[in-house]
């Protein structure tokens, strides 16, 4: 590129890194990111990329531009790989194409890869883990036992074909410890000791779950059920210890929320939006107060516990957004940061241009 092309670049990205800090949201830092894309700039962008996800963990855009960037960086792996499932498939090829995706944070490739990975190849364990490790990472998410069981299965397949995998072993002892199943966690911490006597992490563990009260339940699945209560009993208060910044701001601040909704106006079409807590409160709303729209948000509280039910029935899925279409008009369901906002539009909205404006308004409008 020669020196005059890369002060240009540099130039560049200076220019569009002030854009990014004189208004920071995740859509900004997404900006930012596809820009240094764009020039080329794979290390700026992957550091920018990185503290963004850290600061911003729900955002979409910034999700987006970041598996956009880890194809562009591992595009040569990525082509290594499928070629080699294609032409010479083994587990192991299978198992480094679904990391590769798992990295890239596209789960359904991952999860789709692994599966078949685990029919061809069943007595390999890599596999497996790659399914344990999305199941589990679902179920410290929404705490559900089936979910839990299931990541259990899958990494207890997995330590059966390979009875020395430190991680995977460590990882259980650790996932029983969590859940309250102290017998099970020794166990897989007796397994580590057998091949490794004074591995000080498995001693420190081991110390910490012998002086755990054993269960009253007799079977795992019991345990993870009574974990599940207990955690359903707290779900308000572990939703709001789990918010990011957007969800504490504005639980702190509610009348700011209201305001930031009359933006919304904008939208041919709109009737009303409504943001619900984490208990299902409504937080804010316009036009109106919560008491002017409550029978909205009872109406709206149902079809978002609906939803989300119906999502964790799923194999692998959470529920992120829903779109409802009705004679009478649009009601457009967005999760954001552990809130939920409903939007109320009638039919005469266009659809595209809706979920772009909410779009641009959770990712950028909120967060200014």
């Amino acid at each position: 590129m020669g020196l005059f092309g890369d002060w240009k670049t540099s130039r560049a990205i200076e220019s569009a890194r002030a854009d990014m800090m004189r208004a920071r949201s995740p859509y900004a830092v997404a900006q930012f990111v596809e820009k240094c894309i764009e020039l080329k700039a794979l290390d700026a962008s992957l550091e920018e990329a990185e503290k963004g996800l850290k600061e911003f963990p729900a955002s979409e855009s910034l999700l987006d531009a970041y598996k956009h960037l880890i194809r562009v960086k591992c595009d040569d792996d990525l082509k290594a790989y499928r070629h080699e499932v294609k032409t010479q498939p083994s587990p192991k090829a299978y198992y480094r194409l679904a990391c590769l995706y798992k990295e890239m944070r596209d789960y359904d490739q991952a999860i789709d890869l692994a599966r078949k990975g685990v029919d061809l190849y069943p007595d390999f364990e890599g596999n497996y883990i790659v399914l344990g490790d999305i199941r589990y990472e679902r179920f410290q998410r929404d705490l559900r036992a089936s979910d839990g069981l299931v990541a259990i299965e899958l990494f207890e397949r997995a330590a059966d074909l390979n009875h020395e995998n430190y991680r995977l072993l460590y990882q259980l002892a650790e996932i029983y410890q969590a859940v309250g199943a102290r017998d099970l966690s020794i166990e897989k911490i007796n397994s580590i000791l057998a091949f490794a006597p004074d591995d000080a992490n498995a001693l420190k563990l081991l110390d910490v779950v012998q002086r755990m009260k054993p269960s009253k339940a007799k079977t795992l699945k019991e345990i993870l059920q009574e974990f599940e209560r207990r955690a359903a009993q707290h779900s308000g208060q572990r939703a709001v210890g789990q918010m990011g910044q957007l969800g504490q701001r504005y639980m702190r601040n509610p009348d700011h929320l209201a305001r930031k909704l009359r933006t919304l106006e904008r939208i041919e079409g709109f009737q009303r939006a409504i943001v619900l807590g984490p208990s299902g409160e409504v937080l804010a709303a316009y036009p109106g107060g919560p008491d002017d729209n409550k029978k909205f948000a009872d109406a709206l509280q149902e079809i978002f516990d609906a939803a989300v039910d119906c999502c964790l029935r799923m194999d692998i899925s959470t529920f992120e957004k829903g779109f409802f279409e009705s004679p009478g008009g649009f009601t457009y369901m967005v999760m954001v940061d552990r809130l939920r906002l409903g939007l109320l539009c009638k039919s005469m909205s266009k659809k595209d241009k809706m979920q772009a404006d909410v779009f641009r308004f959770i990712e950028h409008d909120l967060y200014v």
